[in-house]
């Protein structure tokens, strides 16, 4: 059997079960995800406990106020399963995350995935946002997402200043919305997604991004 990440051939022990997996990953692989434990406690940035980091004090002096569960450090071991799982189409590897994604399901709350435009939706075939949000509990398509140049080929500067691209697509029941996706970067997916939440009555929208990059940004008390 061949790792899904490393593509290295590893032993496994058989069972009858073994027959149906196919999601293999090696305990190599397995065990270089970082996870977050301690960082800012609106997005997980790594840092003393207690401590926001300037990118969420800025996104304060908006007056955009998000609170971010951000599960493992977006280092290089990262990197690669996320390009496998995201880019390669790999999409069995999100079973690697069951167990913690499904630790973080509440009762009462709709779990809303960063939606993809339509045309991004029809190049990649798949949403990466929405099988995790799958993994946590109920899901609701709340948000549509307009074409804007893929973030990976803006700035940072250029990403916190894009226009917003979402809007409503259909008003949930539910009053606790959290907002998933697969990176937090600069944080201005997250916070223009709950921007058109809370602007379209809902006030309860936190959010869970699956990696969080390792930027420089500095920590402050607040």
């Amino acid at each position: 059997m061949n790792c899904l990440v490393c593509r290295k051939p590893f032993a496994i022990p058989w069972s009858p079960a073994t027959l149906l997996k196919r999601d293999w990953v090696c305990p190599d692989c397995a065990g270089l995800l970082t996870p977050l434990i301690s960082g800012c406690p609106r997005c997980g940035h790594p840092g003393a406990d207690g401590v926001t980091c300037d990118d969420c004090v800025r996104w304060l002096a908006l007056g955009l106020d998000l609170t971010v569960r951000s599960l493992y450090a977006y280092d290089e071991a990262g990197t690669n399963w996320l390009h496998r799982y995201k880019f390669g189409g790999d999409v069995v590897l999100v079973n690697q995350m069951r167990p913690i994604l499904r630790s973080l399901r509440e009762r009462g709350v709709v779990y809303v995935p960063i939606p993809l435009s339509e045309e991004r939706l029809r190049t990649r075939r798949f949403n990466q946002a929405d099988l995790l949000a799958r993994m946590i509990g109920p899901t609701e398509r709340v948000l549509v997402k307009s074409e804007v140049s893929s973030q990976r080929e803006l700035g940072k500067e250029e990403r916190r200043h894009r226009p917003n691209p979402f809007a409503i697509h259909k008003a949930s029941r539910c009053e606790k919305i959290v907002l998933v996706d697969d990176v937090y970067t600069t944080g201005t997916t997250l916070h223009q997604a709950a921007f058109t939440l809370k602007k379209a009555g809902y006030e309860e929208v936190s959010a869970v991004c699956l990696f969080r990059t390792l930027n420089k940004s500095k920590m402050r008390p607040i």
